[in-house]
């Protein structure tokens, strides 16, 4: 699956992460949009911040900042001389391919406008939520063993035999705890989880067996 290419309402996804103010002292703006940056540089990952757009209001820049700039491979954009919806909808409608674009913004006029352009988009506040659950699940990878019991990758079933016996020296090096608490609660009717999993390791390799030989049977 390509990546979408992200087209970020700035200043409503602030609001939405709950790092907007009522007011701003000096500098405080810039403390908190920058903190917005880094939090979404944080979700997402170094393929999907090359596909990032975050456009905000020019009075709300800082200072002497450019109308453009690179925060974490993303692009900052400054609506200068209009604001930041109607910057948002130019770059719509300039897009080559609108439909791999994802809009975020809860801004109702901008949803349409994606509509239009039979691009995609979501709710500043859900983006943000669902976003922070995906770099979860980025950061814990699949071991092998889970890829292998789920079917994700080619199985090799002496590979899946070298895993039980590992399975099962574990379980032994575990000692007298795990020993003790089979003793003292044993189960009725139940396999132990490691036995469930040992199971589904080797019903896995047993079908990656039963499909090679049919494939040899069927080209003999």
């Amino acid at each position: 699956m390509s990546t979408q290419f992200l087209l970020i309402d700035g200043y409503n996804v602030l609001f939405a992460a709950g790092l907007a103010r009522k007011q701003y002292g000096p500098g405080q703006f810039e403390a908190c949009r920058r903190r917005l940056l880094q939090g979404l540089a944080d979700r997402i990952g170094e393929a999907q911040r090359l596909k990032t757009t975050i456009v905000f209001d020019a009075q709300d820049a800082p200072d002497g900042a450019p109308s453009e700039e690179v925060f974490a491979e993303m692009r900052v954009v400054f609506s200068v001389g209009t604001d930041a919806d109607s910057v948002i909808e130019q770059m719509l409608l300039e897009h080559s391919s609108p439909r791999q674009v994802l809009v975020v913004s809860s801004d109702h006029r901008l949803q349409r406008a994606a509509a239009r352009r039979q691009a995609q988009w979501v709710d500043s506040d859900r983006f943000w939520e669902r976003s922070d659950g995906e770099t979860e699940r980025e950061a814990r990878r699949p071991t092998r063993e889970e890829s292998l019991k789920a079917g994700e990758v080619p199985v090799d079933p002496a590979e899946i035999a070298k895993m039980v016996r590992e399975i099962r020296d574990r379980e032994k090096s575990d000692g007298g705890e795990a020993g003790h608490r089979e003793a003292s609660a044993p189960s009725v009717g139940e396999d132990s989880v490691t036995s469930k999993y040992e199971r589904e390791l080797l019903e896995r390799a047993e079908e990656a067996l039963r499909e090679w030989n049919e494939g040899e049977s069927e080209g003999a």
